[in-house]
């Protein structure tokens, strides 16, 4: 009940009085290629969100979520990792060729969302799915101002895992479908790791993998957000108490 009045609030409030901006942009990797990402910009100074894809999808997916961030005053932003989307070419057309390329990719996109003139560079967070859950957490390692992390369907390495541990002023919001074996075993291990007593895991059954589970259990991205709305506040929102 509540997600399903909270998604009202975001399509019928938020889209009638939000001057918000979806735009497709090119970020350009340390060696000058070009990596393909779509910001949706809330219109106001806001936080800013790094949205990272599967490895079986691309920034695509990302599309609805991207609009109701940017509707509930977050400046989001999604990337084609090298390999995928609008980011492949010959010399990288899939995962395979691309993988050591994805943390200096991911470090891009941030220098290119917190370069934008609306983003509160020091207050971020970022989303994970699937290959993209462990570069999410490897991006929290590597920059302090990424205060949240919403992580869905992956795992991470023993590294992440030392640092989710030791992170106590991080809550991470995990969720996978519990059909979903391996992964549902990771997203709950990481979670049971945290140390911040307002991390919080979301299991569903027969959704999919990370955002595909949007397609099945569309709710999920309402809860994204005001798992946003609360642990990444926005000047001039909160959630209704009813909400929380």
């Amino acid at each position: 009940m509540k997600r399903a009045c909270f998604a009202t609030i975001i399509l019928l409030v938020f889209a009638t009085t939000l001057s918000a901006e979806k735009k497709d942009v090119t970020i350009t990797g340390a060696d000058g290629f070009a990596l393909k990402g779509t910001l949706y910009s809330a219109g106001k100074i806001g936080p800013g969100i790094l949205l990272l894809h599967q490895c079986n999808a691309d920034r695509q997916i990302y599309d609805t979520l991207g609009t109701m961030l940017s509707a509930a005053g977050y400046n989001a932003l999604t990337l084609d990792f090298r390999g995928f989307g609008g980011s492949k070419n010959a010399q990288f057309p899939d995962l395979a060729s691309a993988r050591d390329k994805m943390p200096g990719d991911v470090d891009a996109a941030f220098q290119f969302l917190t370069t934008q003139g609306l983003v509160n560079k020091t207050v971020l967070g970022v989303i994970g799915g699937s290959c993209g859950v462990n570069q999410a957490i490897q991006a929290a390692r590597r920059h302090p101002e990424v205060k949240t992390l919403v992580l869905l369907s992956g795992g991470t390495d023993g590294d992440g895992e030392m640092f989710i541990k030791n992170a106590a002023k991080m809550p991470i919001f995990g969720a996978a479908s519990e059909e979903d074996t391996n992964a549902a075993a990771s997203i709950k291990k990481i979670v049971g790791l945290s140390t911040n007593r307002d991390s919080q895991i979301t299991m569903l059954k027969g959704a999919g993998h990370a955002a595909s589970m949007f397609e099945k259990e569309p709710d999920l991205q309402a809860d994204i957000v005001i798992w946003f709305r609360t642990n990444l506040p926005v000047s001039g929102y909160a959630v209704l108490p009813s909400l929380k």
